[in-house]
């Protein structure tokens, strides 16, 4: 996982920035970027702004690992099934956007895209500035396709967004210095389809006991202690046990940021911001389905007065539906961020910017996904060591802490006319021994933004005119659009993995100033 979905889609010109923008924020949009920076608003501000990410594919490639103590391909019990070979092994995966937004759910046509407005007041005189913000501070989904790509066993679909409402204010401190803070309230939206598999050495054990016991039959005997095959005839370690579907949402989440700016010289500001962690307790519907071979294994410990009684036991199941479905929550933790940014300006037509990113990810350590009801799957895979009890599937993400550094460029060839470049790159927050939900490895970011203020270019201003009443205020708004901007578990034990991304992202923004 990455801090990519926190800012890649919340406002224009900050994207085609990469994000460069703590020490010279701009907009009602500052709300997000540096809550201080609503000190450089002047009368009112309105941004209207829409992000469309046409392209997000991530080309995947699953290749069989070696077991350092051996040297030797690494393969369940010693190879017994498939001739030690993952069916996985050398396959591809491929992925495109998808995300499902909160009370709409799934986007039609697979379409990946968001909006943002503000709008922003400052008194001419005032120490305060006044605004609100609309936009998702988190996006991220993906979706795979292909009934046989590897990753349905990690996701076939997931979807994780927060939207906010954001009001904001700044304060003056000095005439260099101001300060600034907002308040985030919205909802939050968690959706998963994937199927599941165990590749492990006491899941294959059932499956090569349940082998070996085929025609097994002792009359009598067997059907009051170990009716023939054992386990039903077990479980593979590569084969689709079954599949879980959810879908969650929080109603109201919170957070705040906080920020300052201070602009000594002309040529020079530097700014810093603080976002606060959120914490999202979603709650949803799920549908849990089991295969028929995971049926036969768990209904087996129930087929004779010896199992039934060594199910009771070690508190084991003794009978698995084909399908159910139920309530269900998860707790997810948006991690906090911090941005430390400097500006200079050497000469009024460029501007150089660079910040420095932290983002705690080490906070969302898992993913516990809590049922309403004693689930088989679980029950049976405390033999195999699983902790996470009766009711919670538990998803180590094992995230780390990452820091990186952001650069941009903003050149002013003629008044009026921008031109912005972008830098970024982007370490993971993933372990090399961890395999989340969504496996990002670290990602090179090169954005590109295209700016026009119209108020300084003479022949595209409008004649002026009078306007009476609200509707007329409406029509002066939108014939002068001062800028608009276009800027580009573990189901894989024993397989290495390997990813290339590969994603444009588009972002087109308007503001109005009266």
């Amino acid at each position: 996982m990455k801090d990519a979905p926190m800012k890649l889609v919340v406002e224009t010109r900050a994207q085609s920035l990469a994000g460069s923008v703590t020490a010279d924020p701009q907009g009602p949009l500052s709300a997000h970027f540096n809550p201080a920076g609503l000190d450089r608003v002047r009368g009112t501000e309105l941004a209207m702004g829409v992000s469309w990410v046409p392209v997000m594919s991530i080309k995947s490639k699953f290749t069989q690992a070696v077991d350092p103590s051996t040297g030797k391909l690494w393969a369940p019990f010693g190879g017994w099934f498939n001739h030690g070979i993952d069916p996985e092994a050398g396959q591809d995966s491929s992925t495109r956007p998808y995300v499902e937004i909160p009370v709409i759910g799934a986007l039609p046509w697979n379409l990946m895209a968001g909006a943002n407005q503000g709008i922003a007041y400052h008194a001419k005189g005032s120490s305060f500035a006044y605004g609100f913000a609309l936009y998702a501070p988190f996006a991220v989904g993906m979706e795979h396709t292909d009934p046989t790509d590897p990753a349905r066993f990690l996701g076939k679909s997931v979807s994780i967004v927060r939207m906010i409402l954001a009001p904001t204010i700044s304060y003056r401190v000095t005439k260099t210095l101001s300060v600034g803070a907002s308040f985030g309230m919205g909802l939050a939206r968690m959706s998963m389809d994937t199927r599941m598999r165990t590749p492990n050495e006491l899941v294959a054990l059932t499956g090569v006991l349940g082998e070996a016991t085929v025609g097994l039959e002792i009359p009598i005997i067997s059907e009051l202690t170990f009716p023939p095959p054992w386990f039903g005839g077990g479980l593979s370690p590569y084969e689709d046990i079954g599949g879980l579907k959810f879908s969650a949402e929080d109603d109201l989440t919170t957070s705040f940021n906080v920020g300052f700016l201070w602009e000594p010289f002309s040529w020079l500001s530097i700014g810093g911001v603080y976002q606060s962690e959120s914490k999202a307790e979603m709650k949803g519907k799920y549908t849990l389905d089991y295969s028929k071979r995971f049926q036969k294994t768990v209904n087996w410990l129930g087929s004779s007065p010896t199992t039934i009684i060594i199910a009771a036991m070690l508190d084991l199941p003794t009978y698995a539906p084909e399908e159910h479905t139920g309530n269900m929550s998860i707790n997810v933790i948006f991690p906090a961020h911090a941005q430390l940014g400097i500006a200079l300006k050497p000469h009024r037509r460029i501007k150089f910017l660079a910040d420095l990113n932290w983002t705690q990810w080490s906070r969302w350590e898992n993913l516990e996904i809590v049922f309403d009801r004693r689930i088989e799957l679980f029950r049976l895979t405390k033999l195999l060591g699983y902790k996470g009890g009766d009711y919670t599937m538990k998803l180590e993400n094992g995230f780390k802490d990452t820091i990186h550094a952001t650069f941009g460029l903003e050149l002013e060839p003629i008044d009026g006319v921008f031109l912005r470049f972008g830098y970024d790159a982007r370490p993971t927050s993933i372990q090399d021994s961890y395999f989340g939900p969504i496996p990002l490895g670290d990602m090179k970011l090169y954005t590109f933004g295209f700016g026009i203020e119209t108020k300084n270019i003479s022949f595209l201003k409008p004649p002026e005119r009078r306007y009476k009443g609200l509707m007329d205020l409406a029509l002066h708004q939108l014939l002068h659009a001062d800028r608009i901007t276009k800027a580009v578990y573990n189901p894989f034990s024993g397989l290495n993995y390997e990813n290339e991304l590969t994603t444009w992202i588009i972002n087109l923004n308007m503001t109005f100033r009266f």
